[in-house]
């Protein structure tokens, strides 16, 4: 907040101070014990998209802060953030299109993100024979309108296709408009038509956002700025119990499933259809990644160069503004509560020194805030990252390797994986000390790290152990690349005190099969490290067969 609009709320307090019992704003708590109705508008109709808010409800979270709570469904030709606006209810839930109504003025407030990756794809069968986003040069795709687009419009820009390359068609709420070849690409959610079609037993295949670098927020809760200044505590509140909702939610999915078939099953979905939701929703959410309803500053700006670059916003938004900081507002909430008890104090004051006094407060507290964030995003790199080598973790290399697998299913594209081990580290440590193994682990990483293609990953996942995960490439072209990688280390001079120190590696290959899973893959790879092992060292084998060719330590 600029210090000109600092000075202009203090004014507005100080003279909502004069007129002291005249003042009408929202208590911060109700003193007589009775709950404070609010209304939430969702962005669709009854289902665990919103299963945070449901199990607030009935844990009586919301009831704890002091609110009787209503869930408006979605009506057709009703916006959630329309009925905010237009005072109908106190909170909606909407999407990243959120930062264009506050770019043209609309004063809404980002208050949690509750979907930390879009479940927003595109559809399309696989008898169509579309494999790749270009293949849609020239077909038919069925898309919601204005700023909905800009995701999947982002995304097939990346495959050179523009809006004049594919016709657009108006969005049809029924999958059975992609199943009867109305439309070739069909705009979905993870959570809700891939099911309906694999109960058909219709194969097809989903191009997501996320997997070419788009990637926004999803089911972002929203008030106005008026809300959060009349009434900073309730807003506070509201939200930590909604937070609160969605924890218990992605705690107990089975448990919130069940409450939705008894109180909320306005859709007529199965059992079956809810757990599939609630398994691919609490994947979007990321819980075990960022804490529940994370806003990120900096993804927001990428967000907006995303509208920016659709044509879609062309006023700057003040992304400090725009996203809630629970604590900006405590001092107007004092205000209002003790509103008589401080006029008379506050009248004596300098207007000047308290307002210094806000805008250091107010400073301090942003600059705390960045200090936070930018440490919670340090942690999450660390917490994927070797401290030793720098190469991405096993945790890192194992999550990456689940999505990798996937899209590689989904694809039916080949993928690879090599598990790599230095030959005689221990006999290494023993000889020339530690910190030469450390040494040779780090020219390792080094050596791998320069060598892969572009968008395989290397990783040291252990000891002196380490894996490759390889895109798109199979058959001997794997063994190919393995061998290369072989070469490259033993050609890697190491100097620790003037000794010379020899270092080579052995590699196990393994190729997805269509039954593999994760568990599977590593096996395999693991199989054939020991056969080169077993054979010799400083060789590349498969689980079945030997090195491509002999050699000797």
């Amino acid at each position: 907040m600029t210090a000109r609009n600092a000075f202009r709320r203090y004014l507005l307090a100080w003279a909502l101070l004069v007129l002291g019992s005249t003042l009408c704003l929202p208590s911060a708590a109700r003193t007589d014990g009775q709950l404070q109705p609010v209304r939430v508008q969702l962005k669709w109709t009854h289902q665990f998209q919103f299963a945070g808010y449901y199990a607030a409800i009935h844990q009586g979270y919301y009831r704890d802060a002091g609110f009787e709570v209503t869930l408006i469904e979605h009506q057709p030709g009703l916006g959630a953030i329309d009925q905010l606006i237009g005072g109908r209810v106190d909170y909606a839930v909407g999407d990243s299109g959120v930062l264009l109504y506050r770019a043209t003025g609309v004063p809404l407030v980002a208050l949690a993100a509750i979907f930390q990756q879009s479940p927003s794809i595109l559809l399309t069968l696989e008898e169509s024979g579309i494999e790749t986003l270009a293949d849609l040069r020239g077909k038919r795709i069925m898309l919601l309108g204005g700023y909905l687009n800009a995701e999947l419009m982002s995304m097939l820009a990346t495959a050179g296709i523009g809006a004049d390359d594919f016709t657009l068609l108006p969005a049809d709420t029924d999958v059975r408009a992609l199943i009867d070849g109305r439309t070739e690409a069909y705009n979905a959610y993870t959570t809700n038509e891939p099911f309906a079609l694999s109960r058909r037993g219709i194969a097809h295949r989903a191009f997501s956002p996320s997997d070419y670098g788009v990637d926004f927020y999803a089911d972002i809760l929203v008030t106005t700025e008026g809300r959060v200044a009349a009434d900073a505590d309730g807003v506070r509140r509201f939200t930590e119990a909604t937070l609160r909702g969605w924890r218990y939610a992605v705690d107990n999915p089975e448990e919130v499933v069940d409450l939705i078939l008894e109180h909320y099953n306005t859709q007529a979905r199965s059992r079956d259809h809810l757990l599939f939701e609630a398994r691919e929703a609490i994947r979007l959410i990321l819980p075990n990644v960022v804490p529940i309803g994370f806003i990120n500053e900096e993804r927001f700006a990428r967000i907006a160069k995303v509208f920016r670059d659709q044509g879609q916003l062309a006023n700057a938004v003040d992304l400090n503004e725009f996203i809630y900081r629970p604590d900006d507002d405590r001092l107007f909430e004092v205000l209002a509560r003790h509103r008589l008890q401080i006029a008379a104090a506050v009248i004596a004051l300098f207007a000047l020194a308290l307002l210094s006094h806000i805008l250091r407060l107010r400073a301090q507290v942003r600059a705390r805030t960045r200090e936070l964030d930018a440490a919670r995003e340090c942690a999450e790199i660390e917490a994927r990252t070797d401290a030793l080598t720098g190469l991405p973790n096993r945790r890192s290399f194992l999550e990456t390797l689940h999505r990798d697998l996937a899209r590689a299913e989904r694809r039916n594209e080949p993928l690879t994986l090599m598990s790599l081990d230095i030959d005689h580290f221990k006999t290494i440590n023993d000889r020339y000390g530690h910190a030469a193994g450390d040494l040779a682990l780090q020219r390792t990483a080094e050596t791998l790290a320069a060598h892969v293609r572009s968008g395989d990953m290397a990783a040291r996942i252990g000891g002196e152990e380490f894996a490759v995960a390889c895109h798109a490439i199979g058959g001997p072209e794997t063994l190919i690349l393995a061998e290369r990688l072989r070469a490259a280390v033993e050609a890697t001079e190491i100097v620790f005190e003037d000794q010379h120190i020899a270092l080579t590696v052995s590699i196990g290959v393994a190729e997805r099969e269509a039954t593999d899973d994760v568990g599977n893959l590593l096996r395999k790879a693991d199989l054939a490290l020991y056969v080169a092992k077993q054979q010799g060292r400083n060789r590349v084998c498969t689980p079945s067969v030997g090195p491509p060719e002999t050699r000797s330590d």
